[in-house]
């Protein structure tokens, strides 16, 4: 590519915010927190190199730079048809990606998506894993529907229990919260028993002490119980009350004798951790029914009959449905014009416990995943890029120096998500936990402070800033709502002999749960593109007035037709990168920065 042409190219690439979709078929292949579309990173990668460059990833979560890679040899229509819209001239062609996770959870899913097995054997190899299971343990879902007839069980709701604080007495929360016509959560526990009413968030959930047989001892947890039952006779579905056949089947369940690879770890806790809903779960065990438990172990010790080369994918299948979809923090949400409860996963990024958790039916849930796996291997089987995953620190990298083109990398946000205690869910399956440790992260539990994370990122940054060639440069995406943590990241790289090029916006289609929630978020992630050369743009000498700053920066979003730009959210994005183009300590948190916007009414 004419040098000249690559450098309007990669002005164009950051003039604005690049559409980062959170669909398709390697997207939803894994859940994983703070995902970027493998898609939008491509065009990053096949702009700012050449097809047989090296790009790193110091931070690779679930491999989605690996897969850029791989798509850069096989760019997708919505690929070149973006490229095409921007004026942007990427050059299409495999590369070399090498990827440092230090998770054990997203270096495993990282080889698995970046090296992908035959999908028609991974097809195979699947559809016989869940057969044999179901030969032995179908009897796990018998359920007899409404009519008596014998049929299938889908997934169970279950209840936490109120106690009345007046009276003392037990109701679930099902009954006491959830009404019809409309389906709705009330707020309120009415007592049966006194008639007098209370807020059902000041209301006591019911314990109970039962003998573990696993740890071989009593413990205390909240008590819950079936509620609601819902099943498949004749491919026709059905709900109903739990009958006395369901609980004399989790009888039969609780007395099954569990494989002896079953995992009876303890969990780390940390940050996550809520002495209400989190009571009594010390154990990997106590996330899951008896029953999901069951199934877990029986799938797990199942695999060492699977073909040896399709274990890595297999493991995978069973881990992209566990933490999400087999555990306690399943849940039943409502929705707007729904007659009925509305099934879904556990919340991206937090490990809550609802006071509805769900059982669902695993056997069946994982025969649908297959096909979406398969899908999403064959999205980039034929590629030709090579793709190295490393599983450790990346505060010492193993390359030369001088040898890496380019950098692409989306580094922790600070105390935003703490992944290791997050990923042990699934981690302890593996029989390996990530190293906390060397984990670049703001913890409490952990004694790692806004300090301690600048020293470790920019340790990081000291090596990117080693192995990149002279001219090579890094895209960083980053996230927070927290001027200190900013001034953390900058001063990591300024540390380091970087200096800012050019700032955009990545512009997450649909935003993630922690976005979603929060009250103070950032609606689109801030790119930034760092040269180990002088800025292009020049830095003034003069002293920034913060208010004229933010004024300018509502202006030019009226000016915009995208409704998006207008919202606090993106113009606060768009503020942090001005100044970090300029050079300008960030010195305002998101939250200010909202409360100035509402109190100046700048809008108008």
């Amino acid at each position: 590519m004419n040098p000249e042409n690559k450098r309007e190219s990669i002005e164009v690439l950051y003039d604005e915010p690049l559409p980062s979709t959170r669909t398709g078929a390697l997207y939803n292949a894994f859940s994983y927190p703070t995902k970027i579309s493998a898609e939008a990173i491509a065009l990053f990668i096949a702009t700012h190199t050449q097809p047989g460059d090296t790009v790193l990833d110091t931070f690779g979560g679930s491999g989605t730079t690996g897969l850029a890679a791989k798509l850069c040899d096989i760019p997708t229509k919505n690929m070149i048809k973006l490229a095409f819209d921007r004026n942007i001239t990427p050059k299409w062609g495999p590369r070399k990606a090498i990827i440092y996770e230090l998770s054990v959870l997203g270096a495993l899913v990282s080889k698995v998506m970046c090296t992908p097995p035959n999908p028609a054997q991974f097809e195979a190899a699947a559809t016989d894993l869940i057969s044999r299971f179901n030969e032995k343990y179908s009897w796990l879902w018998e359920a007899i529907d409404p009519q008596g007839i014998s049929g299938e069980l889908r997934h169970t709701v279950w209840s936490e229990i109120l106690v009345c604080p007046s009276c003392g007495f037990e109701t679930t929360f099902w009954d006491a919260a959830l009404t019809r016509e409309p389906l709705k959560l009330g707020k309120h526990l009415i007592c049966r028993e006194c008639g007098s009413t209370s807020k059902i968030d000041d209301c006591e959930r019911a314990t109970e002490k039962y003998y573990d047989r696993h740890l071989k001892k009593y413990i205390t947890k909240r008590k819950r119980k079936i509620v609601r039952v819902y099943g498949c006779t004749n491919s026709k579905n059905w709900q109903r009350d739990p009958l006395k056949s369901d609980y004399k089947l989790l009888e039969k369940i609780k007395r099954e004798k569990l494989p002896d690879t079953a995992p009876i770890e303890e969990l780390v806790w940390g940050d996550l951790y809520r002495s209400g809903y989190h009571k009594g779960i010390t154990h990997l065990h106590h996330f899951y029914t008896d029953r999901n438990f069951l199934v877990m172990c029986a799938l797990w010790d199942e695999l060492n009959n699977s073909p040896k080369a399709m274990i890595p994918s297999l493991k995978m299948l069973i881990l992209s449905y566990n933490s999400s979809h087999s555990t306690l923090m399943t849940r039943v949400v409502i929705k707007k014009n729904q007659e009925e409860l509305v099934l879904t996963g556990a919340q991206s990024g937090v490990l809550y416990v609802s006071g509805l958790p769900v059982e669902k039916n695993i056997s069946k849930g994982l025969a649908r995943k297959i096909k979406s796996l398969k899908n999403a291997f064959a999205c980039v089987y034929e590629s030709k890029s090579n793709v190295v995953v490393i599983n450790k620190s990346s505060e010492k990298l193993k390359e030369k120096t001088g040898s890496v083109d380019y950098v692409f990398t989306d580094p922790p946000f600070g105390d935003y998500i703490p992944y290791a205690e997050i990923n042990q869910i699934n981690e302890l399956w593996l029989g390996k936990k990530t190293n906390r440790t060397n984990e670049i992260i703001m913890s409490a539990t952990q004694n790692k402070g806004v300090d301690q994370y600048e020293s470790m990122m920019s340790t990081v940054f000291g090596e990117m800033a080693r192995v990149l060639k002279k001219d090579g440069v890094a895209t960083v995406v980053f996230h927070s709502a927290s001027s200190s943590v900013w001034k953390a990241l900058s001063n990591s790289y300024l540390s380091n002999g970087f200096s800012v090029q050019a700032t955009s916006v990545l512009d997450k289609v649909q935003s993630s749960f922690k976005q979603t929630v929060s009250n103070v978020s950032v609606k689109g992630d801030p790119l930034i593109l760092l040269t180990k050369s002088k800025s292009m743009v020049e830095v003034s000498s003069e002293k920034w007035d913060i208010e004229k700053i933010i004024h300018t920066m509502v202006k030019q979003a009226k000016k915009s037709e995208i409704e998006a730009e207008m919202t606090p959210e993106r113009i606060y994005s768009r503020f942090i990168s001005f100044c970090l183009t300029k050079g300008i300590e960030i010195k305002i948190d998101a939250r200010n920065f909202y409360q100035y916007l509402e109190s100046a009414d700048v809008s108008k």
